[in-house]
């Protein structure tokens, strides 16, 4: 492990090898070493990027893992994407193609993601939350879920977004239902829902646009 942190001052993380940037993140342990089970978690789930979808549950019955290692590789994985994102007002998100391109990450995500972007009275982003991840064909989540966030970071104005993993973003009928549901519950908190959009690698959709007459966004 010494050798590993020596390469890492020496060369930067970016000259370091996948076993040993995971190494350094699940770090030392009274189990196994470090570098031991982070060849054996790249053995069992094959690249860095698959290990964003898997539950730590999931990753602390790897051998050698524990759920103090599964919990903080995931939370640096979490780390390392909210790093990506731009949280700078930048450009007004005027459009369900503004907010698409602002998104176009979750494009080649895996499995299902559920974000909530705030934005001033100007549409100009003042945050952004990944509110949940679930799998490719759906995520569990509920209007409380997303509100209890909104409410504790005192948003009132905001644009909600997911990606559909499988490529087609037309909306399903559950994320219609879903979306009016959250409606319902943004009225009664005073928060101003401007638009629910779908991204995927086959495009983009607006709920706002696509389902009116269903969902009445006021």
């Amino acid at each position: 492990m010494n050798e590993v942190k020596e390469r890492l001052l020496a060369f930067g993380a970016g000259c370091m090898s996948d076993t040993e940037l995971l190494a350094l993140v699940i770090g030392g342990s009274s189990g196994a070493p470090a570098e031991s089970t982070a060849r054996t978690l790249l053995e069992q789930i094959g690249t860095p990027r698959g290990l964003a979808s898997r539950r730590a549950t999931e990753l602390a019955r790897v051998p050698g893992m524990n759920p103090t290692r599964a919990h903080r590789l995931l939370a640096a994985i979490e780390l390392g994407a909210r790093a990506q994102v731009a949280v700078d007002a930048g450009q007004p998100l005027m459009t369900a193609a503004d907010v698409a391109a602002r998104c176009h990450r979750l494009k080649s995500e895996t499995v299902e993601q559920f974000v909530a972007i705030s934005v001033n009275a100007r549409n100009r982003v003042l945050g952004e939350w990944v509110v949940a991840r679930g799998w490719e064909s759906g995520v569990n989540l509920t209007p409380r879920q997303v509100f209890t966030l909104l409410s504790k970071e005192s948003v009132s104005r905001v644009i909600l977004v997911h990606n559909h993993p499988s490529g087609d973003p037309t909306p399903s009928p559950e994320d219609v239902r879903f979306t009016q549901r959250l409606l319902e519950a943004a009225r009664t908190l005073d928060i101003k829902v401007l638009d629910h959009v779908i991204v995927a690698s086959g495009g983009f959709a607006s709920i706002r646009e696509q389902a009116r007459g269903d969902v009445e966004f006021g």
